[in-house]
């Protein structure tokens, strides 16, 4: 019972939906059940977050509920595999810098699955989806959802610019998202949806990979993540993809070093950017 209210206390959902269904993920699951196997609940987030009938696996409450007891610790119940680019994976232990925002992470992205659901196309003007990290989440003036002092006027400007050819643009943006969570929102995390997928008139603007090569990802991995997000949304939708490049870094000179050893050069000295 208290894992259950700490766990629902972040799910923002009734004690009881976690308290009744502890049981949901046999023991050891199957390959199938990814979900089950990474210990967490991504496929139905978005459906218990809106009020639907599915219901978190006991491997979730838990996880969830050392979240909220703020032990600090990271319970071995996740993949430990190094998260790649072109590998459609949602954040991880490996991609989060602490319990709390990866909790945080996979609340705003249900709340962005829920946004992408209630897609209606704009009838002879065309609809625009946005789609990246916290550079695009600041055309919200947020970061994880939650008002961001450094994106102030942002809002504003998406209003008197792009907001004047496409209504009501969709911006679903997580920040410090790279390339591979990305690919999975595309997918399993329902922010492709088929309202979405198939408008023929949506105009898709993406740019996500900086994170990557900040986290410690060499360009080229980096370029395949980007591209694996592009094929990924062609193939899925009907709408047109504006691909953008990635804007110049400016910590070379402070994170470079540090990620060397392993990402070194030829010499095993530290890249420089």
């Amino acid at each position: 019972r208290p894992a259950a209210a700490a766990a629902a206390a972040v799910l923002g959902v009734p004690p009881r939906v976690c308290r009744r269904h502890f049981g949901a993920c046999p023991s050891p699951p199957p390959p199938s059940q990814s979900h089950c196997r990474l210990g967490l609940w991504m496929p139905a987030y978005s459906a218990l977050a809106s009020g639907g009938a599915v219901r978190p696996p006991r491997a979730t409450c838990l996880l969830l509920a050392s979240f909220a007891a703020g032990s600090g610790l990271w319970l071995l119940v996740g993949s430990q595999k190094e998260e790649q680019p072109d590998v459609a994976s949602p954040r991880t232990q490996r991609s989060a810098r602490s319990a709390a925002q990866l909790a945080k992470w996979f609340r705003w992205q249900a709340v962005l699955a829920s946004e992408a659901a209630a897609h209606t196309a704009s009838p002879g003007k065309g609809s625009l989806a946005l789609w990246g990290d916290s550079i695009t989440e600041s055309w919200r003036g947020t970061s994880y959802g939650t008002p961001a002092g450094r994106a102030n006027g942002t809002p504003a400007v998406l209003a008197q610019t792009l907001a004047r050819r496409w209504p009501s643009p969709a911006v679903l943006a997580i920040s410090g998202d790279q390339t591979q969570h990305l690919l999975w929102r595309l997918g399993d995390g329902g922010e492709l949806p088929p309202p979405l997928a198939s408008d023929g008139a949506l105009t898709a603007v993406v740019m996500i990979g900086t994170n990557n090569l900040g986290a410690g990802h060499l360009p080229g991995p980096t370029a395949e993540g980007v591209l694996a997000v592009a094929r990924e949304y062609l193939r899925r939708s009907r709408g047109r993809l504006l691909l953008c490049a990635l804007l110049p870094r400016g910590d070379g000179a402070e994170l470079l070093p540090r990620l060397c050893p392993p990402r070194c050069d030829r010499r095993g000295a530290p890249f420089r950017s």
